[in-house]
């Protein structure tokens, strides 16, 4: 058995790097971007004017001019006027357009005070500064800088950049081929009606759930008996057909735990199998022999979804070509009981404050009291004098 972080780490350390594919920007939405996205020229490429005003010189409004002949207007989308050589003139502009040539200076339309045919009055007390209210050719960005890098997952804020440099392809992770399995001579499909002894299936509904939210939808969602022969070929199947599998069940240390010894006679390498962790306990990864990556969960359903979390997704953002997640940390409102030689992961309902406190839930099988907890936090065996824990929400 290892800790919680040695398992963590085996994990993070073996699950390989996907491969990349080269995706529309349209469509690449939550993608890991897997390449440099360059400015492909200055940002902003020109002078840009930010307000609705006039355009003009401020040495003419130094030397005392306050009403100015409007020569013409310069609209966003048209190359650059150019202001006359006469002394107080001025060119209405509008926001987004280039500044005029030989302007220095925007005063805001609020500033006027009369109008009067072809001129344009300010007020005194305008106050204009030669700069404001534009936006300086290259002081964003400069060409050829480097905007975003490797390991980004393409969000809003990603994709207007990536835009505005014309990338209108990106190269990004592949999504991972997944398959989600339940094990269990008990497991029916959800449409049936079970017997006293039955419970219908939830774990692999669950896990296929939060892998999608987590934008990594599972390519296939089985449920086996605990069945070793006939569970051989469909396991060789799925390990032919995906790079990832998460099973739940079968892998623990019983008669019917079957898993861990099929993964050894497919010739599948173990990397732990028992984590110093609760719930649990029985979690195992293992490489298969094509690198597929092979997380098994206990069948209770709060040990399965919390493994999930705890293990899977911080695995996969690697695999992505993410940065080790950091994850978010919570004071804990009430005081926690830790465990002696065990990581425990509490489920938690976050305050309006930003603290968590222990959600009301019952044990590793009460699936639904984790509909009282907004996540759970991993607290570290006895010992550990941390006031802020690692939070994990759930998907």
């Amino acid at each position: 058995m290892v800790s919680f972080h040695e398992a963590l780490e085996l994990l993070l350390t073996n699950s390989p790097l996907l491969a990349t594919e080269r995706f529309r920007l349209e469509n690449a939405a939550g993608r890991v971007l897997r390449e440099n996205v360059v400015a492909d020229r200055p940002f902003p490429a020109f002078d840009r004017v930010m307000m609705d005003g006039f355009a003009l010189r401020s040495t003419d409004w130094v030397a005392g001019h306050r009403k100015f002949r409007v020569s013409g207007s310069a609209p966003a989308g048209r190359a650059a006027a150019s202001l006359d050589d006469d002394v107080g003139t001025c060119l209405e502009v509008m926001t987004g357009a280039p500044c005029p040539t030989g302007a220095d200076m925007i005063i805001p339309v609020e500033e006027v005070t009369g109008k009067s045919t072809g001129h344009v009055e300010f007020r005194d007390s305008a106050n204009p500064v030669a700069g404001r209210f534009l936006h300086l050719a290259g002081s964003d960005a400069a060409k050829g800088q480097v905007l975003l890098e490797p390991g980004r997952v393409l969000g809003s804020r990603e994709i207007g950049v990536a835009a505005s440099c014309g990338a209108a392809w990106l190269e990004v992770s592949k999504i991972p081929r997944i398959a989600v399995i339940s094990t269990g001579d008990e497991l029916i499909p959800v449409d049936e009606i079970p017997a006293p002894h039955q419970i219908r299936q939830s774990n692999a509904h669950s896990l296929a759930a939060a892998l999608t939210g987590r934008g990594v939808p599972p390519q296939t969602v089985r449920v086996l008996n605990d069945d070793v022969a006939a569970a051989r070929p469909v396991m060789e199947e799925l390990l032919g057909d995906h790079e990832w599998l998460v099973l739940t069940g079968a892998v623990s240390k019983g008669s019917r735990d079957f898993v861990p010894a099929l993964l050894s006679d497919l010739g599948c390498r173990v990397l732990f199998h028992g984590v110093a962790q609760r719930p649990g306990k029985p979690a195992g990864c293992w490489i298969g022999p094509d690198g597929q990556v092979i997380v098994a969960l206990p069948g209770n359903p709060v040990s399965a979804l919390t493994g999930l979390h705890a293990f899977v997704f911080p695995a996969l953002a690697v695999a992505s070509g993410l940065p080790r997640p950091a994850g978010r940390r919570v004071v804990m409102n009430d005081r926690t009981q830790h465990l002696s030689g065990f990581t425990r992961h509490l489920p938690v309902t976050l305050r309006a404050d930003g603290r968590a406190e222990p959600a009301v839930t019952g044990n590793s099988g009460d699936f639904i009291g984790l509909l009282k907890s907004d996540g759970f936090i991993t607290l570290p065996p006895q010992g550990d004098l941390s006031t802020a824990y690692p939070y994990t929400p759930w998907l």
